[in-house]
Formats: structure tokens, sequence, C-alpha cells
């Protein structure tokens, strides 16, 4: 080859070479890596992390290599992939080599469509949390009492350290999900044995810490001994809105705008009391809003009960058309979903979620042996102008006393105004912290469920991601897929978002 030729080439080579769509593990290149407030990728060039959650338990079953395309398609370099323990320990110290082979491809797949992977442990051994439902449900957290469980949490991630320490396209380890340390001493120790441990095998990879759960209900940012560490808080405010799965107190909310629940009551219909003993029956009322109504409740109840009630296939319309129980948000009108936030509002403690008796399906919501005043409520719903029918099956074993099904009308109670101020307030601790300690922050989770209104929602991303933009966020996305309606951009196997207009703004902003 003639020299001229040759010196031609060798900007070519070089631009081959040094290629930043390049992330396979013979690559010289670097890690990506902290510094300053910034992360730096393999070319001493700042990257901002924006992606999606992305549950590793659904590639066992549901999800595949196209789903890691599609969320490169949509312009996003990074997937936060939430892990529980359990699927990579067969045992205490014993690990899984189906699940760490499964985990090798999904790396693979990431660094063919060149999206970073953070490593999130989002439940750990001995639980870490009393609220995450999830990965696993659980009655007890037992991590911070027990030492063999922080042990074993130490030696899963000094696993996964010596085993990935070279793996470029893992952008950073998130060493554990939402902890509920007893003292923020407890979760500075842990924290920083958990980095010794990581340490110990890889030098390489950018370490997360999320901000601690303390108490007394505060959240609070606590910095570890480790240079190359990003803080990370998550981001579900107000939760009633954004994470409607999570929380009891349900409410309307237009963004920006009110925040709104059932007021003062103005009316209430119901039927006739139901006693005695029957097979499933099919009972119905009508209505019209009254003047001046602005909220509905649909209403369960039973009072002086010495027996037992079922109820199942609960249906509300206005003017033919379905009301989605027990919120126009994710529909539990015959009580299959046992999930918080889905569930109907319960006061008292004879009522319950009863497998194995039902009209259909598997659940019916029971009521057993109430002396006094117990109910179940639906979310509130806005009222709209119109004739509604409310009806369900119930059956009954010796009941006595009241025992109904109603509607109730009520006006509306305004909680507060929400809006990018109060936004830009509710996030102002952790940006401070930045500042203070000059490290990069990342918001590893914030979503908005879908909610009655589509504009709310989309008003309230671009908000929050404007902000997150404008302050120099990481960000992922909750979440990729989930089984229920309403909390997942997919579900099911379809090939189509099941919330396009959600998927549409988080693009935009992806690739900006």
């Amino acid at each position: 080859m003639k020299i001229h030729m040759l010196l031609k080439l060798i900007p070519f080579v070089a631009i081959v070479l040094l290629s930043p769509q390049s992330f396979t593990s013979s690559d010289t290149a670097g890690f990506l890596r902290v510094s300053g407030d910034k992360v730096l990728d393999a070319f001493d060039k700042p990257i901002l992390l924006r992606g999606i959650n992305i549950a590793f338990k659904d590639f066992k079953d549901v999800l595949g290599e196209a789903d890691i395309k599609r969320i490169a398609d949509t312009g996003a370099n990074s997937i936060r992939l939430v892990m529980n323990y359990r699927d990579f320990e067969t045992s205490s110290f014993e690990y899984n080599e189906e699940s760490f082979s499964l985990l090798n491809s999904l790396l693979d797949w990431c660094e063919k469509y060149r999206i970073y992977v953070i490593l999130d442990m989002h439940l750990a051994p001995g639980i870490q949390n009393p609220h995450d439902f999830v990965v696993h449900r659980e009655i007890t957290y037992e991590f911070w009492k027990k030492k063999e469980y922080r042990e074993r949490f130490y030696a899963l991630w000094a696993e996964i350290a010596k085993r990935y320490a070279g793996r470029k396209i893992i952008a950073g380890y998130d060493l554990l999900n939402e902890g509920v340390p007893p003292r923020k001493e407890d979760y500075i120790e842990v924290m920083n044995t958990a980095a010794k441990s990581i340490r110990s095998h890889d030098k390489n990879h950018i370490l997360i810490v999320q901000e601690a759960f303390l108490p007394d209900g505060r959240k609070e940012i606590l910095p570890i001994d480790d240079r190359n560490t990003m803080y990370s808080i998550h981001f579900f405010y107000p939760p009633q809105f954004t994470f409607f799965t999570t929380t009891r107190e349900r409410t309307i909310t237009r963004y920006p705008g009110e925040m709104i629940t059932s007021g003062d009551k103005i009316d209430e219909v119901r039927t006739e009391a139901l006693t005695g003993s029957s097979g499933w029956r099919k009972l119905s009322i009508s209505a019209a809003p009254p003047e001046g109504a602005e909220i509905l409740m649909v209403n369960i109840s039973s009072m002086r009960n010495r027996g037992a009630v079922w109820f199942d296939d609960i249906h509300l319309e206005v003017d033919g058309q379905p009301v989605d129980l027990p919120a126009p948000l994710v529909p539990n009108n015959s009580f299959e979903i046992d999930y918080p936030g889905i569930n109907w509002d319960t006061k008292g403690s004879c009522i319950t979620v009863t497998k194995g008796v039902s009209r259909r399906g598997k659940n019916s919501l029971a009521f057993f042996d109430c002396n006094v005043h117990s109910s179940a409520q639906s979310s509130p719903i806005e009222v709209r102008r119109g004739e509604y029918l409310l009806s369900a099956w119930y059956k009954s074993k010796d009941a006595t006393g009241d025992n109904h099904l109603s509607l109730s009308w009520h006006r509306k109670n305004v909680l507060k105004f929400v809006d990018k101020k109060a936004l830009l307030e509710k996030i102002d601790y952790a940006l401070r912290f930045k500042s203070k300690y000059n490290v990069p922050l990342y918001v590893g989770e914030f979503t908005a469920h879908a909610n009655p209104s589509t504009d709310s929602v989309i008003n309230y991303l671009n908000d929050l991601l404007d902000i997150m933009k404008n302050e120099g966020l990481h960000w992922s996305y909750w979440t990729y897929y989930s089984e229920y309606r309403g909390v997942g951009i997919f579900t099911g196997s379809g090939p189509h978002p099941v919330d396009p207009e959600r998927l549409d703004v988080l693009k935009r902003h992806m690739q900006q």
C-alpha cells in the first residue's frame, strides 16, 4: 500500500477505534466515571443517563431482546435493571448460574443496542423496607436487624463485582433500593461496607447510593467514602397523582391545578338491607346527580351483622358508558387484584378479600360478623351529568342488620394546588445536596401513571423532565412493563404501548 494512501486511512481507523457507539468489553476505552457533579463517558465527555426501569424477572417469561431494541429506539441511553436477590441466590452465599446466564445475555443485548445498564438491588436478603410491593410482598423486614442478611448482601454484591468488573456496558451499581434503616448511622455503615465489598473486586464502576428513608418519615441523602459515586432520589410527588398504586389516599388531580377528594355529602341512594341467606343475586340502583354534586363515591357497608355477605362484579356506568372501579385509573370491580392502592378503601376489621368464594374469577369482598359500622369505598369519581347505574352481585349467609350498596354524592374538598413551582420546591433538598457536595444526582424512579386526564399526565411529565434537564439530573422512568393497566408503558405481550402519549413525552426528552 502506498504511503499517501496509508496516511489517508489513519484518521478513518482512529474514528472507528474511538467511536463512542462501540461498547464491547474488548475496547481499550474506559468506563463511565464521576467527575465533580458530572458523569463522564469513555472519552471524558459529560453524559446524562436518560432511560427507563425494567424488571429482570420479566425477562424470564415475558420480555426479550426485542424490548431492549425498542427502548434503544426511543432514544434512551440506559436502563435501570430491577433485581430481586432471590433470582441470584439459590441459598445463603450460593448463586444461581441460570440467572447470571440470563443477565449475561441481557448485557450482550444492551451492548448490541448501545444501552447502558444500571444494576439495581431492588430487594435485598432479609428485606430492607416494609413498603416495597414491586418485586415481592413481605410481612416483615429483617435486613437491618440480623447481621447474616447484611453479610449475604455484601457477598452478593462482591459476586456481581467479580463477574462484571470488566463489563463497560454497566453504568453503575445501585446498591440498595429505598432502604429504611433504624438510624442514619446504620445506613452509612452498610453503604460503606457494600462499597468496600465491591471495590475489592471492581475499581471501575460507578456506585449509586440512594437516599435513606428514616423512621421519622424524612428522606435524607447521606454521603459515603467513595469518590466514584452518584447519589439518587426517587421522586413520586404527589404520590396520589403520580404513583396511585402505592397510596390509599386517592384523589382527583388536574396538573397544573387542584388536587381534590370527596367533601361534604349532599345525598346518598342505597339498596334495601341485604339479609338472610341466598345464593348469588344481582341488585342495582339508578340515580342522577343532585344539584351541586361534584364527587361520586361507590360504597359497600355492613353494620349489626352477625352473619356474612359477599360482593362481586360491581359495575358502574353513566349513560351506558362504563366507569372503572375502584377508581377511573385501574379497574378492580371484581376484587381480582390484591395490591395496595388498587384495592378498595376499607374501614373495619371485619372486611376481607376472600379467595375461593366468587361469582366469577377467584375473589370476592366479604363482610363477616360486622357488629360496628364497616365499609368499603371506591376512590372519588368526578361527577358527569347523566344517569348513573350501579349494579353488583351478592350472596349472604345468616346476614342480619344493615348491609347496603350505595351511591353517595359530595362536594369537592381541595387538598392542595400542584404546579411546576411545587415540584421545584419538593426536589430542592436534593438539588442543595448536589450543589453542596458537588456530586451527580440521579432520579432513579419517577412516574405519572395513567390518569383520567391525559393532558395532566403530559403536562406533569414535561414540567418534571424540564426541571431535570435544567438541573443536569440523570433519570430513569418507572416503568417499562407492568401487568397492571395504567402502570407500565407496555402491558401484556402486545407490541404497542398502552399509553403512547406518555411514551412520546419521554422520547422527546430522551432525544434532547
